[in-house]
């Protein structure tokens, strides 16, 4: 029987972030053969790939142009987050500069006649995004809205005279404003009360209107339109479990609804015009879409097919045909996997409760192990974010080595309503902590879990939740990894970008009134108490969670005494992207996992 390494399963490649082509002959998508993800092609129907950028360094997005052999693809420079956009011609394969200075941008949309893209950017002050519009044959670029906090560019009307754009008071509060590109007037579309969120847009081709995905006035996200003139925004499908995403056909008669269903994506069609729902499909449960982005399967070739990322925990990411006529899926790319399927391990859902009676849901994932197994609980970054049955290397291998892996979603989560996501913020921030001392409690009466031999692994908020709880709880963990946490909530918001942080305020408290607050929830403050062996990771050009909120810890760490380590990458960011690093990080963290808990 083959045996497999570390590395082994760390050489499994996937592919992920397709675009069609006009003529619906070709995509263009994402791979990490080369170590980082680089532009490839790839026939629509499956065939051989050919890799079209060659850097060191991530290529973040890549999106066709709708009219002509053209892309536009996205540069980071060592995690720092300051992307810049390039023109790539596939004719020429020439490769052209489009961003004049660096800042941090976010790539929104081409235009429908494709002569125009947009994009936000924080060029003007480091803080702000405005809304810019470039015309990518002359290269002029347009500033179109500018306002204070950030802003995101959607949709461009099908005449291409307006554009949508998100204004984000906070993660869960958001408007609209509509753009007239001939004026640049703006009209704020979306005047409500309460918390609201707006995102996923399609306009009609007669400009009178556009689809969209909100939860105003209601918990969960729901399919909407917006009637452009009647000024009016209305709901059209609400199902039992939040949607998340959708795809109106290219004839805009059907369309494709992605709902979250506990985590797992599930798949229906309903008719455009009356939202009676059509044939049923049987696609099946995983992933589908890119998980960086927005969960949407897109239409193509007279809409007979759909195109989407698929991935399970069983299956890494791959760019995957929905043929509707037959109802079968079919892999486009065949990532390299070097490890046979059959040793994937898929969850198991659980429902446990917490202290004040609220069930939390959680992925078990059990190795193919007889006998008592150490036990990993891996908590998700955000807070709001989800954790969900996606393909996830490392934690493989570890199932492979006779782990068990548990992924709690704790209140804070998304995907399960705005007043589930709301229950961890600012004051009620110990709530969520305390979610994790009563999974331990959940934990121990599982029959296969050495109960002596627990460990906490997370990242980003994760791994603030990492260090908190080895602080508050520090006789129930046996070792935590926290991959680039926050430690201490004065110095962290101070210190991280100053467009995060106005943002970041809305969720865990403010600067200037919550002092007293943030300090009771900051790890740092109670680091005497934190006893189990601790492994931290962290990019040096972490813009998000500065590099000092690793230091700190550390520090204070290794002055009392404890059994801590800091690993340091001088050329990523906030996550680690590049596989030569991953190769040298993640196996001191399977030694560390193995010696505190093997």
């Amino acid at each position: 029987m083959t045996e497999y390494t570390i590395k082994d399963f760390l050489g499994i490649r996937c592919a992920t972030g397709s675009s069609v082509s006009p003529d619906n002959k070709e995509l263009i998508f994402l791979n990490n053969d080369s170590g980082t993800f680089q532009a490839y092609k790839v026939p629509i129907n499956g065939g051989k790939k050919e890799q079209l950028t060659f850097y060191d360094e991530p290529v973040q997005f890549c999106f066709y142009s709708p009219k002509e052999d053209k892309f536009v693809f996205g540069k980071d420079d060592s995690g720092k987050e300051q992307i810049q956009f390039y023109l790539f011609d596939l004719e020429t394969k020439k490769i052209e500069l489009l961003t004049p200075n660096t800042a941090t941008r976010y790539f929104g949309k081409w235009s429908e006649d494709g002569k125009l893209i947009s994009y936000a950017s924080n060029e003007k002050n480091g803080k702000d995004f405005d809304i810019y519009v470039m015309n990518i044959e002359t290269k002029e670029i347009k500033r179109v809205f500018e306002n204070s906090g950030s802003c995101m560019p959607e949709a461009f009307s099908y005449s291409g005279d307006k554009l949508l754009v998100i204004k984000e008071h906070n993660n869960f509060n958001f408007d609209i404003y509509l753009i007239d590109l001939k004026t640049n007037k703006s009209e704020h579309l979306t005047k409500h009360e309460g918390n609201a969120r707006y995102f996923g847009f399609s306009w009609l081709k007669n400009d009178s209107g556009f689809f969209l995905i909100s939860d105003q006035g209601q918990d969960s996200t729901g399919l909407f339109f917006y009637d452009l003139n009647k000024r009016k925004l209305m709901l059209k499908l609400n199902l039992e479990y939040s949607i998340e995403a959708y795809s109106l056909s290219n004839d805009q008669n059907k369309i494709l609804i992605t709902i979250n269903e506990e985590g797992y994506c599930s798949l229906k069609l309903y008719n455009a015009n009356n939202f009676i729902e059509l044939k049923e499909d049987s696609f099946p449960k995983g992933l589908y879409g890119n998980l960086s982005r927005i969960y949407s399967p897109k239409w193509a070739n007279n809409d007979k097919y759909l195109i989407s990322d698929f991935q399970s925990s069983s299956k890494q990411p791959d760019i995957w045909l929905l043929d509707r006529e037959l109802n079968k899926i079919t892999r486009i790319t065949e990532s390299k996997c070097g490890v046979k399927e059959d040793l994937f391990v898929e969850p198991k859902l659980i429902k446990y409760e917490s202290f004040d009676g609220l069930k939390i849901p959680a992925f078990v994932y059990n190795p193919n192990k007889k006998g008592k197994v150490p036990a990993i609980v891996e908590i998700h970054g955000g807070p709001e974010f989800q954790s969900r049955p996606g393909f996830a290397p490392l934690l493989q291998y570890l199932l492979y080595k006779g782990y068990a892996v548990i992924s709690p979603n704790i209140r804070g989560s998304t995907g399960y309503g705005k007043h589930y996501q709301s229950l961890d913020d600012r004051e009620k921030r110990l709530d969520s902590v305390k979610d994790i001392e009563w999974l331990h409690k959940t934990i121990t009466n599982m029959e296969n879990i050495d109960i002596n031999k627990i460990a906490l692994f997370g990242g980003s908020y994760g791994g603030y939740m990492v260090l908190i709880c080895l602080a508050l709880q520090s006789n129930l963990w046996a070792a935590g990894v926290d991959m680039c946490g926050i430690s201490n909530f004065i110095s962290f918001l101070k210190n991280t970008a100053e467009y995060r942080r106005s943002m970041r305020e809305a969720e865990y408290g403010y600067l200037n009134k919550d002092e007293e607050m943030l300090k009771r929830f900051s790890p740092i403050n109670y680091i005497e108490n934190i006893k189990a062996p601790l492994f931290i990771l962290q990019g040096k050009n972490d813009p998000r969670v500065p590099l000092s909120e690793a230091e700190q810890i550390y520090d204070g760490l290794k002055k009392l005494g404890r059994d801590v380590h800091l690993l340091v990458y001088e050329d990523e960011g906030h996550n680690i992207m590049k596989l030569k690093n991953r190769l040298d990080a993640y196996p001191k963290i399977a030694d560390f996992l193995d010696k505190h808990l093997k």
